[in-house]
């Protein structure tokens, strides 16, 4: 089954956003993901409490257990360390099942 993930990252400086899209997109297929939309732009919550990122990146993967694969995966280690120095970050994940 399909399952999703929502990247939501707060962040004041995106110098190394650069660094982390030139490789992470890659390691995502690697793992069946897809790297389907981020923003580093304006987000705004329209709705509920939620504290306002700078940034979003929603991705499917075929499965939980892809994602976990992709999050866990060696060659992505040095990119959650480079992403956690200079952000913070929540991730979602869910199962994509019709309403």
């Amino acid at each position: 089954m399909t399952a999703h993930m929502i990247a939501l990252i707060y962040a004041d400086d995106f110098s190394w956003i650069p660094e982390y899209s030139a490789h992470v997109p890659q390691i995502v297929r690697k793992y069946g993901g897809d790297y389907n939309f981020t923003s580093g732009g304006p987000v705004e919550v329209v709705e509920g409490d939620l504290p306002v990122p700078s940034g979003v990146g929603t991705f499917d993967f075929p499965s939980r257990e892809a994602i976990m694969n992709f999050l866990n995966a060696e060659e992505y280690q040095p990119f959650i360390e480079l992403r956690n120095r200079h952000s913070k970050t929540q991730i979602l994940i869910f199962d994509g099942k019709s309403a």
